[in-house]
């Protein structure tokens, strides 16, 4: 069949659409800035206005494309999306899941089993902390819409709830796979009437296109944009490990459930997440650490011009041994640096730093072994492994680890889905991984 499959990823800093031909070969993409607004404390976008961004970049993207569009798959930060009325209509302001707002210590004290039910930890970036600000009038009615299933939505697809997104709710029970009714109650809200129905699998598809450059193509909520990601690249199959050295460094290993409260306990109190993935009889395991904000942070103390510029200095940092007294430390989002003695130049401030965030991701890896056991393989994406310092780290950490061939694994891994739920592929793209997948 002589199609096309597009890929849409809403993330935290971009809007990317890929075009992909049914072997997954990369044919056109385009990308615009997500358009959130920051007021002091509030980081928020108009729903409508996202809309208005993902069709500019979807036209774009297939506007030079001779071929018919089968399906189109959209991925999206988790936690974030909207509240429509009953016609369907935006009534909210999307939130950004890192606004720190967020109804904390009420549901630490009201509903102290939320950790082990449902896998997220007591922060602010989960849904529920969010919806538990609003008072039952305000929520009355209402329908929420993940950032993905708003995206889908807008392109004239069906309402759908789906799993993974489901998962970074707060309101999702991780060893049934049902919706959680004690948060549902202390919300004042029944799930038939937040939710669209159970959460369901992307691959079942969400109706047809109604805009006009798409028309008719099959719509599939592809799901949270990390897990569509380790979907694309084989990541979960149990035991695996995925790691996405993107602006947002994420790393994965997907599990069999169940999995013992005990243990999901002691994920949520490393800080990180656990919850029923984008394919069905999976958990996934997650951890989100901020390497990339923080190197790109670096980046401007440093005050390097550039790409080039960054990748020169961070080439002349690997031949350096760490230094003895030079420090760079991550706690909260903010960066310290000490011991900053007489002649430490960019190079050394740039090996400690590459060097932190490698320590912090050895700690991940050795709990998720802890728990899990040895990893059945380790899989690599992101950008980041072009930096030659982050590169030499993570071969250090994962010797015998393979790279995926996709540079937008998450857009690919959504097109995948959709091709699936449209009926013409039966499985992702082969030939994800280069060289062909080993085991670790």
């Amino acid at each position: 069949m002589n199609g096309v499959l597009v890929g849409i990823d809403a993330g935290t800093k971009r809007v990317k659409a890929v075009v992909v031909d049914l072997d997954g070969r990369e044919l056109a993409s385009t990308s615009a800035a997500t358009p959130w607004v920051v007021d002091g404390a509030r980081i928020e976008m108009d729903a409508r206005v996202l809309a208005d961004t993902v069709r500019g970049v979807l036209a774009d993207a297939v506007a030079e494309c001779s071929r018919p569009v089968l399906g189109v798959g959209v991925t999206s930060v988790g936690e974030s999306g909207v509240l429509l009325d009953a016609h369907g209509e935006p009534v909210s302001p999307i939130v950004a899941w890192y606004d720190q707002r967020g109804a904390v210590e009420r549901l630490r004290e009201e509903l102290p089993d939320l950790a082990t039910r449902t896998g997220v930890p007591f922060n602010p970036i989960a849904t529920v902390f969010k919806l538990a600000e609003l008072s039952p009038a305000e929520l009355y009615g209402r329908r929420w819409l993940n950032v993905a299933e708003w995206v889908i939505h807008s392109l004239g697809g069906d309402q759908f709830a789906e799993i993974s997104l489901a998962g970074r709710t707060g309101m999702h029970d991780l060893h049934t796979g049902t919706w959680w009714a004690d948060a549902l109650d202390l919300l004042g809200v029944d799930d038939e009437t937040l939710f669209p129905g159970d959460a369901r699998f992307g691959t079942e598809g969400a109706g047809k296109a109604a805009f006009a450059p798409i028309a008719g193509a099959t719509l599939a909520v592809a799901g949270h944009d990390h897990q569509v990601a380790a979907f694309a690249v084989g990541a979960t199959d149990p035991g695996w490990h995925f790691e996405s050295l993107g602006t947002a460094d994420a790393l994965t290993v997907a599990v069999s459930p169940p999995v013992a409260e005990s243990i999901v306990a002691e994920v949520v109190d490393f800080g990180a997440t656990i919850g029923r993935t984008v394919v069905p009889d999976r958990l996934i395991v997650m951890i989100g650490l901020r390497t990339g904000q923080i190197l790109d942070r670096i980046t401007r103390l440093i005050g390097l011009a550039g790409a080039d510029e960054r990748r020169a200095v961070s080439a002349r940092a690997t031949q350096l041994d760490r230094h003895p007294t030079l420090t760079v430390a991550f706690a909260g989002g903010e960066v310290t640096i000490s011991g900053i003695g007489e002649g430490i130049g960019p190079e050394q401030l740039w090996r400690a730093a590459v060097a932190a965030a490698d320590d912090r991701t050895t700690d991940v890896v050795s709990r998720f072994e802890r728990w899990f056991g040895e990893p059945g393989g380790v899989i690599l994406g992101g950008g980041w492994l072009h930096d030659p310092a982050v590169e030499a780290a993570t071969h250090r950490r994962f010797p015998k680890a393979i790279r995926t061939r996709f540079g937008e694994p998450g857009a690919v891994g959504a097109a995948a889905m959709a091709g699936i739920a449209a009926g013409v592929l039966d499985a992702p793209f082969a030939g994800a991984l280069e060289p062909e997948r080993s085991a670790s």
